[in-house]
């Protein structure tokens, strides 16, 4: 028979042999969109006064979508949360979203078409997400808006590839979104802190490598909303979040400072998928974490490694 015309071979299952319930699934859908709705409103009236609470109220929402949706968290190091800090993180999915702005107190600088996602779009929205264009007459007004912010004592946030990955390991940061770092003028006193990302493994230990990667990680030409409910038809799944060493800003361009931090992000999660490849699935918090020196970007797991088609991201 011509090879051209033999049946194809369906793609494997990534959730084959784990637990699902679309009616888990619905549920955790439902309560989701009632409990943004509740923060959402309660963050919105908060003028004013009472603008103090909008911080508190983000923090709960964002645990919130974790608890529903079975996410742990597995918390190493601390944000640098009284700022003025420039937070940059390897990006997954969706989901990092939530996951990192439960500890972190920071504005999200996403891509212009997060303001269309439903939900997560009028989330960003109302926390005054700053949404660019990479290119065209709008990214110096961008540019200078950022800066603005920083120069107010803000925090920001952003990731830093500029596309989401199967979380294998990460892309080169783009040295383009640092130059607000060079800018930045020394006064300020801004700081980087590299954040790292790794939705590691299930619930039950199971971890998360090959094909398994894509039930939380978002990346390629996957739609949203199928993805979304798969995921919340699993029991759930632990994410190893890092808080890295800031990087030193004074007397460094946008390139270097992409580079070490990208470095920084790339061993923390090289880290992680070696203790995932070795079968090893007790927590970060089980084990000492050793020096980042130790472990090179080149030692992410080299058999799970096949590149994923990229997805624009902010």
């Amino acid at each position: 028979m011509d090879k051209n015309l033999a049946p194809s071979t369906p793609a494997a299952d990534p959730a084959a042999g784990l637990a699902r319930s679309w009616l888990r699934a619905l549920f955790r859908l439902v309560s989701m969109v009632l409990v943004s709705l509740v923060l959402m409103g309660a963050y919105a009236i908060s003028l004013g006064p009472a603008r103090r609470w909008r911080r508190p109220l983000q923090a709960t929402w964002c645990r919130a979508l974790c608890w529903i949706a079975g996410l742990r968290i597995i918390l190493t190091g601390k944000p640098l949360n009284a700022g003025p800090a420039l937070f940059v993180a390897n990006h997954c999915s969706y989901l990092d979203i939530p996951v990192i702005a439960r500890d972190a107190a920071a504005t999200f600088v996403a891509k212009a078409e997060v303001a269309r996602w439903p939900l997560f779009g009028q989330a960003a929205r109302l926390t005054r997400t700053i949404f660019i264009q990479r290119v065209g007459s709008e990214a110096k007004a961008q540019g200078t808006e950022m800066l603005r912010r920083l120069q107010g004592g803000e925090n920001l946030m952003l990731f830093a590839e500029g596309t989401s990955t199967d979380g294998s390991a990460i892309a080169p940061f783009k040295s383009s979104l640092f130059a607000i770092a060079e800018q930045a003028p020394s006064e300020v006193g801004l700081q980087i802190q590299p954040v790292s990302i790794t939705y590691a493994r299930t619930r039950s230990g199971l971890p998360l490598t090959g094909p398994r990667r894509e039930l939380y990680c978002w990346f390629g030409d996957a739609t949203m909303f199928p993805h979304l409910m798969r995921m919340l038809s699993l029991k759930g799944a632990e994410v190893e979040l890092r808080f890295l060493t800031p990087v030193e800003v004074s007397g460094r361009n946008r390139k270097l400072l992409a580079r070490l931090a990208g470095d920084a992000v790339a061993a923390s999660v090289a880290q992680v998928n070696a203790g995932l490849l070795a079968g090893r699935t007790q927590s970060a918090t089980d084990r000492p974490m050793p020096p980042l020196s130790s472990f090179p970007p080149e030692s992410a797991d080299a058999a799970d490694r096949s590149e994923p088609a990229p997805r624009s991201a902010g």
